[in-house]
């Protein structure tokens, strides 16, 4: 019997374009996913809580630097002033609760970790999840019941990604893309690479040494007695290896938040306001984009 679904919604992650903020992006990806994804599916969406970076920011200065809070972007659409902080915030929270989907934010917690720890429960009581969103960091949850659908603005579509996929495109599982992503780092998230120091170490000599040792530690381990590759590469994993354990912990999801799941999240979601919602929505920010004297927003891309 095929496992019933749990969408996981990555709210901030789909507020943005790149390191720009956008309400936009917001309202075209979560009209396309409520009515060609998960349609009545339950969907649980989660938003990063206050202070939920300064756990990685304490380990590199650098995270998330390059992005401002999301909260603040409301002022620069001129209907409403520049010192209403939050109002966007409210409105995103007001589209998801208009269709009745549940919110979860645990303070001093990102995102990321919260679905983490989640996915584990409903796993746990025999679902089967989906991570909707278009971070890197969730492959690391990949296996037979955990899933990912991305957003491809190329396309103007989502599209699933399974172990399958991942297996197909790297040749490996997916318990190393962790150490693999810590090699090649986040740039969107400030997170550098070691070809950032070490120009000629790239995706093909990372791949080949954690195929051959399994993890980031245990490839680290065998580099510190004895040679693992070419010179080039044995001298990056001997100068940045602390460089790399600090990608390691920023990278790595946590899945021990403090939150439980609620049974209600797991009935099928009441889809009927979504139309309407969304409309209201989208003719907001049309309505304020012609204020300003922009161009209109279209839905549809």
């Amino acid at each position: 019997m095929k496992k019933k679904r749990v969408f996981f919604l990555d709210v901030n992650a789909l507020c943005y374009q790149g390191n720009t903020r956008s309400l936009h992006s917001f309202a075209h990806w979560i009209f396309l996913f409520f009515s060609q994804v998960s349609l009545s599916d339950p969907v649980i969406a989660v938003v990063d809580g206050e202070r939920g970076n300064e756990y990685r920011k304490q380990i590199l200065p650098s995270y998330k630097a390059n992005r401002r809070i999301f909260s603040q972007h409301f002022s620069s659409l001129g209907r409403f002033p520049r010192n209403r902080i939050g109002r966007s915030h409210k409105l995103v929270l007001n589209v998801l609760h208009g269709c009745n989907v549940p919110v979860v934010k645990i303070e001093a917690h990102e995102a990321d970790d919260v679905i983490a720890t989640l996915v584990e429960q409903v796993i746990s009581r025999g679902y089967q999840a989906v991570v909707a969103s278009p971070d890197k960091d969730f492959r690391q949850l990949l296996s037979q019941d955990v899933q990912i659908v991305l957003p491809m603005p190329k396309c103007n579509r989502w599209s699933f990604y399974t172990l399958n996929h991942y297996i197909a495109q790297y040749t490996c599982d997916p318990q190393s893309d962790l150490s693999l992503r810590c090699f090649l780092g986040d740039e969107v998230d400030g997170v550098p690479g070691i070809q950032h120091f070490v120009p000629g170490f790239g995706r093909k000599t990372a791949l080949k040494l954690l195929k051959k040792h399994g993890s980031l530690e245990n490839l680290l381990s065998a580099a510190a007695v004895r040679t693992v590759g070419r010179a080039y590469a044995q001298d990056a994993l001997m100068k940045y290896a602390d460089h790399l354990r600090k990608n390691y912990q920023v990278l790595s999801l946590k899945r021990d938040v403090d939150v439980q799941i609620e049974d209600k999240w797991l009935s099928g979601r009441n889809c009927c306001n979504d139309l309407v919602v969304l409309s209201n929505f989208i003719n907001l920010l049309r309505d304020t984009e012609n204020h300003d004297g922009q161009s209109k927003y279209d839905p549809n891309g």
